[in-house]
Order: C-alpha cells, then sequence, then structure tokens
C-alpha cells in the first residue's frame, strides 16, 4: 500500500480544517477499495505519526466516518470499513432474490414460520378484503451473502394463493407467484420509517437491543384490482439505506411525518440500497 502521506495527502496551509481534510481523505479511500471489509485501518498512532498531526485530529475524523457508516470500531480489533453497499431499486415490484442476483450476492431464506390466520385490522385493509378474508402469514429471515440483513413478514391473500403453505418458500417468493399462481403485479405502494429494536427483534437480525432498523411495509395489487400482498420488513440500519430517485414532472412524492406504524408516501422512482 502506499505510504500514508500519498495516500491521504493533507493541506495544511489551506482554511479546510485538517480533521475535514482527513476525513474525505479516508472517505476516497475507502470508496477506492483500499481496505477490505477484515482489514483494519491504520490505528490513531499510526495516522497520527504518518501525517503529522494530532491524535485529537484523527479521533474527530475517525468519528464522523462512524457517524456517517463509513466505518466501524471493533472492541479490541481496531477501526474496520462498514459492508459495501449494495442498492435494491424499488422503481419495479421485483423480488429480494432477484435484487441480490442482479448485485452479484447470493440471497438465501429462513423460514420461521408459516400459518393461515382470518384477515383483521391493518392487514384486511391494506388488501382491500371484507370479514371472512384469510391470508397466508410467511415469516422469513433474509440473509445475504449468509448475513441476516432483514426479517420480513408477507400477508397474502389467500383466495389467490391456495396451498401456498405446502410449497417450497426457501427460494423467490415472486417468482412461486408468477410461475405457479399466474399472478401479475399491476401496482404497488411502499412506505420507510426507522424505529428501534426491541429485544426479539434485536436477538433476529443478531443487533444489540435498541439497535436502529428501517421498517418498511409494501402493499402490492394484481391486474385485476385485487390486493394480493401485505409484507412488513425489518432491515438492518447498520446494512441499510435509502435513496429516492426523481424524473421528470410525474414523478411526485408526498412527505410528511407520522407516528411509527402508519404509512405515508408514495414515489413514482426510489431506490434502497442495502449495505
Amino acid at each position: 500500500m502506499q505510504s500514508l502521506n500519498t495516500l491521504l495527502s493533507l493541506s495544511p496551509s489551506t482554511p479546510v480544517p485538517l480533521y475535514v481534510q482527513l476525513r474525505d481523505r479516508l472517505q476516497e479511500a475507502l470508496q477506492r477499495g483500499e481496505w477490505a471489509e477484515d482489514q483494519p485501518l491504520p490505528s490513531e498512532r499510526e495516522l497520527s505519526q504518518g501525517l503529522g498531526i494530532s491524535r485529537a485530529t484523527v479521533r474527530q475524523a475517525i468519528h464522523a466516518l462512524e457517524l456517517e457508516g463509513w466505518l466501524v470500531r471493533r472492541q479490541g480489533r481496531g477501526t474496520f470499513p462498514a459492508p459495501v453497499k449494495v442498492e435494491q431499486p424499488l422503481v419495479m415490484i421485483s423480488s429480494f432474490t432477484e435484487n441480490m442476483r442482479q448485485a452479484g450476492i447470493e440471497a438465501s431464506s429462513k423460514l420461521l414460520s408459516a400459518r393461515l390466520e382470518p384477515a383483521t385490522g391493518r392487514v384486511a385493509k391494506a388488501l382491500r378484503l371484507g370479514g371472512g378474508g384469510v391470508v397466508a402469514v410467511l415469516s422469513r429471515l433474509r440473509l445475504a451473502d449468509g448475513v441476516p440483513l432483514m426479517l420480513e413478514r408477507s400477508h397474502l391473500n389467500y383466495a389467490l394463493t391456495p396451498g401456498i403453505l405446502e410449497r417450497d418458500l426457501s427460494g423467490s417468493l415472486y417468482e412461486l407467484l408468477h410461475a405457479t399462481y399466474r399472478l401479475n403485479f399491476a401496482t404497488g405502494e411502499e412506505s420507510i420509517e426507522a424505529m428501534n429494536a426491541e429485544p426479539w427483534l434485536a436477538k433476529t437480525l443478531g443487533l444489540r437491543r435498541g439497535s436502529p432498523v428501517l421498517y418498511t411495509e409494501r402493499t402490492v395489487v394484481t391486474e385485476g384490482g385485487v390486493g394480493l400482498e401485505f409484507t412488513q420488513r425489518y432491515g438492518r440500519a447498520d446494512r441499510c439505506s435509502f435513496r429516492v430517485t426523481l424524473t421528470g414532472d410525474n414523478a411526485q412524492i408526498a412527505v410528511k411525518s407520522e407516528p411509527l406504524g402508519t404509512s405515508s408516501g408514495q414515489a413514482a422512482k426510489s431506490k434502497i440500497s442495502y449495505r
């Protein structure tokens, strides 16, 4: 690897604070892949001596990159690059499996439970089901390259998916709905919120209690205007980030603050990325 002075060139004579310069140079190096995910960065002492700046300046720059999600500290081991981001587009109704496949990541699922339930409350409203409607509820842990990424709870209109609990649910649910049930998706709506992981969720995702998670709700309607899917996802915030892309006059987004547990907003074009 290049010397620190070459890799992280700083200019003390400029008005930009040294910690900001170091933060920017480190971020650029991380984007170039100068350090692998399992390779620690130089220590504070090494950076301080190699660049001729104070350890306080180094500490301030590293702390800023931690807050921005570029670096993670591991007790007794050092500071490491955060896992690489992977974008999953929300422009089209596509499956987790397909999005991971396109990103070159191995997707897998662990089925936690599968059962039939009466459709009530928010689920019945989202799927446009009246009294007597039944849904198949599938709870799955979704993994990316073997690492838990999100907990997914899908509610499927059982009138459209009879016998689905007897099917192989380890792969892409959307591929199963297309191939076996000949269902085509017409429209979808997805809302995104932030929350803290309760103990049961933190344990499932391998997080500390109270860690931030990104909660999404998705509703999908068939070409016949029938509600098919209402899915709740809890994604690890240390591996997830969101991007919204607007195009032309037809892109309309409604943004407002609401209590957790309510849905809001609709994007004509948007992206969700998993780190």
